[in-house]
């Protein structure tokens, strides 16, 4: 059997691949040619003189070779993979620090907002409470109900806040 020398293939360095700086690229299309095969009339094709078990050699050499460069091809595709996660997963991991630190940062700016809307909150109560005093007993009275339920709806939304 006749051996068969392939070429070797260029390898890629993904290694300094950033893709936050990659265009978005869209691919073209491509209209491959309609290829027209003859056709062969199987009538036509003189059986007794074909040699079977050559041709069932050949046909296993084939299906070898395909086999074959099938494997060595997923080989070097899961190569490249293990190469490419490993490139992906360090650039994702200063992002990942980065994403830690903005979160951080707008948790302790919301933090500062909460307490300083506690203060108003604060000031707001004694406004009313003052307001209440000053006010006829019922206007009071009413004025305290609603004081109340609004400062139950600020806990209610104050408390679905946090939780999320």
């Amino acid at each position: 059997m006749a051996s068969i020398k392939f070429p070797n293939f260029p390898s890629v360095d993904f290694s300094k691949l950033d893709l936050g700086k990659l265009p978005k690229i869209k691919p073209p299309k491509i209209n491959f040619p309609k290829i027209d095969l003859p056709k062969v009339d199987i009538a036509k094709i003189n059986v007794a003189n074909i040699d079977t078990e050559a041709v069932t050699n050949i046909a296993k050499d084939a299906a070898y070779v395909t086999i074959g460069l099938a494997v060595l091809a997923f080989q070097k595709a899961q190569e490249r993979r293990h190469q490419l996660m490993k490139v992906l997963s360090t650039q994702l991991g200063s992002s990942k620090s980065q994403f830690e630190g903005i979160v951080g940062t707008v948790e302790s700016r919301l933090a500062a907002l909460d307490s300083r809307i506690e203060v108003l909150e604060g000031k707001l109560d004694v406004a009313v409470e003052d307001l209440e005093r000053r006010l006829p007993e019922r206007a009071g009275a009413l004025l305290n109900q609603a004081h109340d339920k609004a400062r139950a709806a600020r806990r209610q939304v104050r408390d679905r806040i946090a939780a999320a």
